[in-house]
């Protein structure tokens, strides 16, 4: 009886403090959205800065062809119309992207990020509904409440796509190849966070979904040639080594906004060399880390978390709103917390990572150099393969709802 007491007070802490944490999100969401976009308030922080530039470059798009996004005078031009930021930002996307974003540039810049917002909320509250099916309420709310979706609709990007994509892909992949398939293509908008997929998939010998993958990732790429001609993938090779240099390895400023492994290691005075180095260092360990539970048929909730965990930690370059993503692995614990109770020490780093995003806004928003999402993210991988050594049990243990049975099945 007094177990079952302590664990009411602490799921009804969970619900109390995320409950309080959403609702404060969307206060401040709310607020500063009225004040920079209905009252045109010069002294609003910036908000949606990323969303200014994808908007232009559906402009220059529309008006010049898709090859001229990557001209940054004629890019200049149309973001000085819309943006209140001093320096204008470059388009480093592939034309798949671009192709997204081009119907958005039809509309006025207001109206175009309420769809584009609006958009991406949607996707991502119907993949974390599917994903958190069979949750206890407090769990949910707390899943809901994260702080990751604030930080990508304060900076107007594309990671509640990217998010909902991933999230869709792992909790379809054991049962409906199609949608699957379709959901990783999907990742081609931003292709350097769809790279471990294939490795998976080869680790877990899904031949059938390896190849189903491949075809849909090469007719996405098919139809954006077909809409935007071949010069817009030219120009979009030509431009990358310079974006890498120029943001990535020489980016200054830019790096207390880069939780990555690279980006932390040229904070503290190393050169190109030695950041990619210890980059590679941490990487590739994660990588063996992630193979060996896809090999070895580890459970699907931290097969599946360690995929997406991984994929950020092998990333040289990734911003503060790309940590959205780990709403998948912390509700795919949570889940595989059924089967094997969290420990205090788990929860401890599952809180960690669900704070992530916050602290990474914070670091961005008041300049200063710490981004911890590293040392999280190596945490978060090593509990994950703790979890699968110490308790190994049936890999069908906690698949997502008609998994075990669709795996049976087959």
């Amino acid at each position: 009886m007094a177990i079952a007491s302590h664990n009411h007070r602490g799921t009804s802490r969970i619900t109390l403090y995320a409950g309080t944490a959403l609702v404060a999100q969307l206060l401040l969401l709310g607020i500063w959205e009225l004040r920079y976009f209905v009252l045109n308030d010069p002294g609003a922080p910036v908000l949606a800065w990323d969303f200014e530039v994808f908007w232009s470059a559906a402009r220059v798009t529309l008006e010049h062809g898709a090859a001229a996004v990557f001209s940054q005078q004629t890019l200049t031009a149309v973001e000085s119309t819309v943006s209140r930021l001093h320096n204008a930002a470059p388009w480093p996307y592939p034309p798949t992207f671009l192709l997204v974003v081009v119907p958005f540039g039809m509309l006025p810049y207001g109206p175009a990020f309420a769809v584009f917002a609006a958009l991406g909320v949607a996707t991502y509250a119907l993949m974390l509904r599917g994903l958190a099916a069979g949750l206890e309420r407090p769990y949910l709310v707390f899943a809901a409440a994260f702080p990751g979706v604030s930080a990508t609709l304060l900076a107007g990007q594309n990671s509640l796509l990217t998010a909902a994509a991933v999230g869709c892909a792992l909790s379809a992949m054991p049962r409906r190849t199609a949608v699957t398939a379709l959901c990783i293509a999907a990742l081609a908008i931003k292709p350097q966070f769809g790279v471990l997929f294939p490795l998976a998939l080869l680790c877990s010998r899904q031949w059938k979904l390896l190849i189903s993958t491949g075809i849909c990732t090469l007719a996405f790429g098919a139809l954006s040639i077909a809409a935007l001609g071949r010069e817009a993938w030219t120009a979009f090779a030509g431009f990358l080594p310079t974006f890498n240099q120029v943001v990535v390895e020489h980016g200054g400023y830019l790096w207390t906004g880069m939780p990555t492994v690279f980006a932390m290691s040229r904070v503290v005075g190393l050169p190109v060399g030695a950041a990619y180095a210890v980059q590679a260092v941490v990487a590739l360990p994660a990588v063996a880390a992630m193979m060996f539970l896809w090999l070895r048929g580890a459970r699907y909730g931290l097969r599946a978390a360690a995929l997406v965990v991984t994929t950020l930690l092998i990333q040289p370059y990734f911003m503060f709103y790309d940590l959205c993503w780990l709403v998948v692995p912390i509700v795919l614990l949570l889940r595989d917390g059924k089967t094997a109770a969290l420990d205090r020490i788990e929860w401890t780093i599952l809180l960690a990572a669900w704070l992530l995003p916050l602290q990474a806004v914070f670091a961005v928003y008041f300049k200063f150099p710490c981004q911890l999402a590293p040392l999280v993210l190596i945490a978060l991988l090593a509990m994950i393969v703790r979890r699968h050594l110490m308790s190994p049990g049936d890999a069908s243990a906690v698949l997502p709802a008609r998994e075990t049975e669709a795996s049976t099945a087959r």
